[in-house]
């Protein structure tokens, strides 16, 4: 490629990478902006919790005040042992009120002039099970006001004694602040415990009345977001607040950020599309410049077949206008027409070669020793002007089914490759075996041998080796079709001075099959 189009390459990844940058702290930036912005609410929505938290326990004490705590709710109602000693009014007894008054005192919380709640007292006169029933859900609710010493015998007396909430009623009675410094109802006061509940305090004409309700449960029944919790301690961008009204209780908010990883998604597609971008630039640059090479060994070809026929061409005009002109001896210029004719003949086969590697194999009974014979003759001529030796070694072999033509052609290429690109003077071996349903036809030269860069590189199109010699980057190329065409190989040995061998290595048996007849290409 021209130093145009590398420019033009570069400009375009240049491009897209600044692009990528532009685009990504577009990304950033906006990531940016949208967490301050999420920072800037966090203060109203910590707000807006404690508000929520706030009337939400206020409901609580609402429905415990009209005797209906919440699931997950506990209730304790101690008795004033001070409202015991204070005096009180006399009242009826209770087994001479009518029946009708009696069932409207179950769920009366007041106390009886001996110190027992009305309900429990009224429960025992009537005498009836759902009356005791009803009035023992109420003591084990904590809705009764007692005291916690006379807990069991109560309990006792509505036949709930081993019922197991009877020992944890007492223990929060037992638990219960004095009066003396606690808000009138419906005023409570509320703290936060170490167990992780709110507990609410206050004090009525009896006694005191408390609760106690998980932190988790009260959150939840506030409806706030999932983004809000009891707060440990204060990290990162969470915000906390502190709930007025409940001692120890600081509530924690953190930021909303829904758009964190969809900009991370982004950036992550933007800087994917970008490297793709510049895989596919990279493999079009690649592509363009193995088509450079390929057009530019298209044109090495060519001059080099140009020259090559060019100068036999010259030769023999020169030769034939001298003949014309009656100069020079007739058998000297016809030896050298000769020469030079055989030349472009072998140039001409090459060059139509090429075309025919296309074309199906044509299989057929042969002879390989008679083949390496032939082609012996036929490089004979040619070694000689180069005083080059032949030795060959083809003892007589079974038939073979092959395509003669090109293996003829293949064998001639190498032999031509070896006494060329040989040493002048040198000597050229050819030698045939056969091993193991296995036909070797090995070229073997004495010359400068193959560098280890070329080695791989010279069977393929258009390619040369370092020698001087003249040629076109085809001998090889085309052996190594026929090779594979046939099912077999080209085995090289060379060292850097120590001389080359090739060696076709061909099946005895090529069978007629459609895939051997599909193209000697049809293994490349």
């Amino acid at each position: 490629m021209n130093r145009r189009s590398l420019v033009l390459f570069g400009a375009l990844v240049g491009a897209l990478l600044v692009f990528g940058g532009l685009a990504d702290h577009a990304l950033v930036e906006q990531g940016r902006a949208a967490e301050v912005a999420a920072r800037a609410e966090v203060g109203e929505r910590a707000e807006q919790a404690a508000q929520s938290v706030r009337a939400t326990l206020a409901q609580l004490e609402q429905d415990l005040l009209r005797e209906r705590p919440w699931p997950g709710a506990v209730v304790a109602r101690r008795l004033d042992p001070a409202f015991l000693r204070a005096p009180r009014p006399s009242a009826p007894g209770y087994l001479r009120r009518a029946e009708a008054e009696l069932e409207a005192l179950q769920s009366s919380t007041a106390l009886s002039g001996s110190g027992l709640p009305e309900a429990l007292v009224a429960a025992v006169a009537l005498g009836r099970p759902d009356v005791r029933v009803h009035v023992a859900r109420r003591l084990l609710a904590g809705l009764l006001p007692v005291d916690p010493d006379e807990l069991p015998y109560l309990a006792e007396a509505l036949d709930v004694a081993d019922d197991a909430r009877v020992p944890l009623l007492r223990s929060r009675l037992e638990r219960a602040p004095p009066p003396a410094g606690l808000l009138a109802i419906p005023a409570f006061r509320r703290t936060l415990t170490v167990r992780q509940s709110i507990e609410g305090w206050a004090r009525d004409d009896v006694g005191v009345l408390g609760y106690e309700v998980p932190v988790e449960l009260l959150i939840e029944r506030a409806g706030v977001d999932d983004h809000t919790c009891l707060s440990e301690a204060s990290s990162g961008a969470a915000r906390t607040i502190d709930v007025d009204d409940i001692d120890g209780l600081t509530l924690s908010v953190t930021p909303r950020e829904p758009a964190r990883l969809r900009l991370r998604s982004l950036r992550v597609l933007l800087w994917g599309a970008v490297l793709a971008s510049l895989v596919g630039l990279a493999g079009l640059l690649r592509g363009l410049q193995r088509e450079a090479r390929a057009v530019e060994r298209e044109r090495a070809f060519l001059a080099g077949v140009t020259h090559e026929l060019r100068t036999p061409l010259a030769a023999i005009r020169l030769f034939g206008q001298r003949l014309a002109h009656g100069r020079g001896d007739a058998r000297e210029y016809g030896a050298m027409v000769a020469q030079e004719s055989e030349r472009l003949e072998s140039l001409v086969e090459r060059v139509l070669a090429l075309p025919h590697r296309h074309e199906g194999l044509s299989v057929s009974t042969l002879d390989p020793s008679e083949l390496v014979r032939s082609v012996v003759r036929l490089a004979a001529a040619r070694a000689e002007r180069r005083r080059v030796t032949l030795e060959t070694e083809a003892p007589e072999l079974p038939n073979v089914r092959w395509d003669g033509e090109a293996v003829r052609q293949a064998l001639l290429n190498l032999l031509d490759n070896a006494i060329q690109h040989g040493r002048e003077g040198g000597r050229v071996e050819v030698r045939a075996a056969h091993a193991d349903g296995v036909v070797k036809l090995a070229v073997a030269d004495d010359g400068p041998g193959i560098g280890k860069r070329d080695r791989k590189r010279i069977f393929g199109r258009f390619e040369r080796g370092a020698t001087p010699g003249s040629g076109t980057g085809l001998g090889l190329y085309l052996v190594d079709r026929v090779a594979r065409a046939h099912g077999g190989r080209v085995d090289l040995v060379t060292e850097e001075g120590g001389g080359s061998t090739f060696t076709l290595v061909l099946p005895a048996q090529v069978p007629e099959t459609p895939s051997s007849t599909k193209g000697w290409d049809a293994r490349s």
